[in-house]
């Protein structure tokens, strides 16, 4: 006997591994998903979150619903067929690396980050939609085998905050 039941296709998301630790009040970190070689350092929540966003404009996946604004001259628009993911994590790599080296060091040389330094945490971020410039999906923290769901960039940042204060 056949099996007629219809199959319900929902949207997969994008899967990014991070572990992050806080020094002297910033993020630090490395992300990491199946479209990069290496995995990309990052030193604050803004260079974790341009990252993505790169990777997700470079895999046309989730889709933007909106473009966002700016100050200045918009970027040409690029096509993902044209974009590298690889190329992309090296350029940005390369902008964030001083910056990077410039915490790194700060934190050796006190001994009160130490301390701070102590807490690393795990986490699994699916992104599933990009709707009204913000993102949509869930944090699952690995540790402590918690999962979240988030509408906006704000509020992924504050659960990893949160995360990492505990």
């Amino acid at each position: 006997m056949e099996n007629n039941e219809h199959k319900h296709v929902t949207a997969t998301s994008v899967k990014m591994h991070v572990v992050a630790k806080h020094i002297d009040g910033n993020l630090q970190g490395e992300l990491n998903c199946k479209y990069f070689k290496e995995p990309f350092k990052f030193s604050s929540f803004m260079g974790m979150i341009e990252m993505m966003e790169t990777t997700f404009d470079a895999k046309g996946f989730p889709e933007k619903h909106m473009l966002p604004r700016t100050f200045g001259e918009a970027k040409p628009r690029i096509r993902k067929q044209e974009m590298d993911v690889h190329a992309l994590v090296k350029e940005h790599s390369a902008k964030h690396e001083n910056a990077h080296a410039a915490i790194s060091t700060t934190a050796n040389d006190s001994a009160v980050q130490k301390e701070n330094t102590d807490k690393v945490c795990t986490f699994e971020i699916s992104v599933r939609y990009r709707h009204n410039a913000e993102w949509q999906g869930s944090i699952f923290w690995v540790e402590k085998d918690v999962t979240k769901q988030f509408s906006s960039i704000l509020e992924l940042i504050k659960l990893m905050d949160n995360a990492l204060a505990e």
